[in-house]
């Protein structure tokens, strides 16, 4: 059942452009509205330490975010048969994966790189957005010096193979999580929220394997025996946020070639596309993985 669902889901993706009611951005944030109006996660109360107070509402931010993974997960075992899950998984599949409006960003990057625009060139990449990338779980600095082409690699592990892994692993229920925590962590970045360092720390931990499995796929489908050291060398390392993990691996899984390294000097394109191709091979290598796993009976 995943592996049609993810099949069935990446082929509409790639066919239809998705209207924001077919995207989590817009739910996530009705849902941090709702949590904001009922007073539901408050940083400070009256009582305790400053430390406990921050604590608790770590806490409860990390309740808040797993509440709707766990509804969902009631409603699928209680609630709904076989047939009916299948429908449900694909439809919140369908939602929680990829972003409409950084595919835009990407396509009028390209187009500003092909007329030579290259002050269009950085405000397209200043329109990604890396708040929640440029600092890890300690608050150190992570994206500086990156690419328009690294910065794409991260973004589309985060809204590709990230969320296929923890559909992989836990159904609708953990893609939903892993979409509504990172949507939680960009929107607290972004407006310096104190609750931006929990929520830093929450995606550290949700992030620490599925990166390493894809930068795994990546270095397979890539420059293996260039790019396996330094897999290694970050496979077990609990200092290194997992946007450094994934970019410093991919730079090292598809380096340009002389020749694709003087059309960069010329057409700030070649090097995103390169990357891209790298991270279309990388959901391939996991579909397959995927099908092989369902082969053997490890997955339904």
């Amino acid at each position: 059942m995943m592996l049609m669902s993810l099949l069935l889901v990446l082929s509409l993706e790639r066919l239809m452009t998705k209207t924001p009611n077919w995207h989590v951005e817009k739910y996530a944030g009705q849902y941090r509205a709702f949590l904001k109006d009922m007073g539901l996660i408050n940083l400070y109360e009256e009582k305790g330490s400053e430390d406990a107070r921050k604590k608790a509402s770590s806490a409860a931010l990390y309740f808040y975010l797993l509440l709707p993974a766990i509804l969902l997960g009631l409603i699928e075992y209680w609630v709904l048969g076989a047939f009916l899950t299948f429908i449900e998984q694909s439809i919140v599949l369908f939602v929680c994966i990829g972003c409409p409006s950084l595919r835009a960003v990407y396509k009028n990057f390209l187009n500003a790189a092909d007329r030579g625009d290259l002050q269009a060139c950085s405000m397209y990449t200043d329109q990604l957005g890396h708040c929640a990338s440029q600092s890890d779980s300690d608050g150190s600095a992570g994206a500086e010096g990156k690419t328009f082409g690294q910065h794409l690699t991260w973004l589309n592990y985060q809204h590709y193979a990230a969320v296929m892994l923890w559909f992989i692993a836990f159904g609708a229920p953990g893609a939903l999580f892993y979409s509504l925590s990172r949507s939680t962590t960009e929107a607290l970045c972004d407006a310096n929220h104190p609750l931006k360092g929990a929520a830093g720390r929450l995606m550290f931990a949700l992030d620490y394997i599925p990166v390493r499995v894809t930068a795994f796929g990546m270095l397979m489908m890539g420059h293996f025996s260039r790019a396996l050291p330094e897999w290694i060398k970050y496979a077990l390392q609990f200092d290194v946020s997992a946007y450094d993990v994934l970019t410093e691996i991919s730079s090292k899984a598809e380096v340009l070639t002389p020749d694709e390294q003087q059309l960069q000097a010329e057409n700030a394109a070649v090097e995103p596309k390169v990357l891209v191709k790298l991270a279309k091979r990388n959901v391939i290598f996991l579909l397959v993985i995927t099908s092989a796993l369902t082969l053997v009976g490890s997955l339904a």
